[in-house]
């Protein structure tokens, strides 16, 4: 397997992994978010390079670390790579999982009151968008807490373009203490999703996967289609495709027309990196009360107890044809 290969499977494991460990803290409470929205949640070289060097400035780089080796930001501080090393099992769902976390966050110098840029590699859209939504999970730019998080659309690609110089020497952070606040409420679990489904609760459900998946002629779970009454906006609609910057808010606006601003919106994809940049997106627009299903497809279209439109079936006799051909061929190469 190819360095770029392992990359990207290491990215997404450790996507699913971080995603999955805010189901204690997320749903720990019925309070109702916040009206009040952080300002500059999106943010330009400018703002970042102001804030190299100031107290209570934490600069997240969510990259490799031979990425990190290689060149960062001034300042920044690496997020560490002990999701994938203490969490491999992306099924855990332990209450042990908050305190540890709270202090690995801690440790990079993020305390509660403290304003955190996150920035990554621009292609990289969902991975990055992740480690918005998870501290905006864990209270920030919420009544529930002083921290703010904000994330710099663009990345180390557009630093560097805009004249922003790179330093090798890694950050020693002073580290501090972190405490999640609970009530943020942007994780949605399968409950909320069937209530908005059987219409007990108001809702608007926005599925980022693509068309196919959305139909159900792409199937990656025991099942193909769609959650009911999901509104379907693939997250590739929502940047450039070339430099995967996020596209004018009134473009955005356009795309998410039909979805009231005072709506419980809840987004979901396969795994949870889709939805959360559309998640990254309709905050970038104002939107208050928004969540992930950080279950996403490959749970919910597997729970054969819960209701799918456009519902396709996994074919496991093609899956298993192709492995005996697969295996056939290889012993012919023997």
């Amino acid at each position: 397997m190819d360095r770029t290969s392992m990359r990207a499977i290491i990215s997404n494991n450790v996507m699913k992994v971080v995603l999955i460990l805010f189901s204690v803290c997320m749903l720990c409470s019925s309070t109702a978010f916040s009206s009040e929205k952080a300002p500059d949640l999106i943010v330009d070289t400018a703002f970042l390079n102001d804030k190299i060097g100031k107290p209570d400035w934490v600069i997240m780089d969510v990259r490799f670390p031979d990425e990190y080796r290689e060149g960062h930001i001034p300042g920044a501080v690496l997020l560490p790579g002990w999701i994938s090393k203490l969490y491999a099992d992306d099924t855990k769902r332990s209450e042990t999982v908050l305190p540890g976390l709270e202090k690995t966050i801690g440790e990079m110098g993020i305390g509660n009151e403290s304003h955190v840029i996150v920035y990554g590699v621009p292609s990289r859209t969902g991975s990055n968008a992740v480690m918005f939504w998870v501290l905006e999970a864990m209270g920030c730019n919420s009544s529930h807490a002083k921290c703010t998080v904000h994330f710099y659309d663009g990345g180390i690609e557009r630093w560097q373009t805009e004249g922003g110089k790179l330093e090798q020497v890694e950050t020693k952070a002073q580290a501090t203490k972190f405490k999640a606040a609970p009530g943020a409420r942007r994780g949605a679990n399968v409950d909320e999703v069937k209530q908005v489904v059987d219409g007990k609760k108001k809702g608007v459900i926005v599925d980022a996967r693509t068309t196919a998946e959305y139909e159900g002629t792409d199937v990656r779970a025991l099942r193909g289609g769609h959650i009911p009454k999901a509104v379907n906006i693939d997250h590739l609609k929502n940047f450039n495709p070339k430099s995967y910057r996020m596209l004018p808010l009134s473009e955005l606006k356009s795309l998410y027309k039909g979805i009231p601003s005072y709506a419980r919106v809840i987004t979901y994809c396969q795994s949870g990196g889709r939805g959360a940049y559309a998640y990254l997106a309709l905050r970038a627009l104002g939107y208050k009360d928004v969540a992930i299903y950080h279950d996403g497809w490959r749970v919910y279209g597997s729970n054969l107890s819960l209701p799918v439109e456009n519902e396709t079936w996994f074919d496991f006799t093609k899956v298993n044809s192709t492995v005996k051909a697969v295996r056939e061929l290889q012993d012919k190469m023997k």
